[in-house]
C-alpha cells in the first residue's frame, strides 16, 4: 500500500515518476509559450478558455511523494508571469509524457531537442 495515496494497489516510486518525466493531460492541444530561462514552455487545452497557460506537471523532487508534482501557470490576460501550483496525480505512469506529446505535434520528431 502507498503511505501517501493509502491505495493499496498502489506502489508507485519516485524514482519511476522522475523517470518518467513531466506529464501532459490528453486535451493538450497547442504550444502556448516556449521555454525560457525564467519559466518552462506552457500549453493549451481543448475545451478550456486560453485565459491561462499551463505547463506540463513536473515531477516535485522537493518532495518524498511521488504523486506529487508542480506546474507553472502564465497569466495570458496580463501577460505577466505567472507562479507555480502544487498538484497530486493519482497515476502520473498512465498520463503522456511531454515529449510523447511533442513528438506527436511535430509529427514523430520532438524538433526541441532533435529526437527522433
Amino acid at each position: 500500500m502507498c503511505e501517501w495515496c493509502d491505495r493499496k494497489e498502489c506502489n508507485l516510486t519516485k524514482e519511476e515518476v522522475i523517470a518518467h518525466g513531466p506529464v501532459l493531460e490528453d486535451n493538450t492541444s497547442d504550444i502556448m509559450r516556449l521555454a525560457t530561462e525564467e519559466s518552462p514552455q506552457t500549453y493549451a487545452f481543448k475545451g478550456v478558455p486560453a485565459y491561462y497557460s499551463l505547463s506540463a506537471l513536473i515531477p516535485d523532487e522537493a518532495e518524498e511523494n511521488p504523486h506529487a508534482f508542480l506546474r507553472y501557470v502564465f497569466d495570458e490576460d496580463t501577460g505577466c508571469d505567472g507562479d507555480w501550483e502544487s498538484w497530486e496525480i493519482a497515476n502520473p505512469l498512465g498520463w503522456q509524457t511531454e515529449d510523447e506529446f511533442l513528438k506527436k505535434f511535430y509529427g514523430g520528431k520532438n524538433e526541441q531537442t532533435n529526437n527522433k
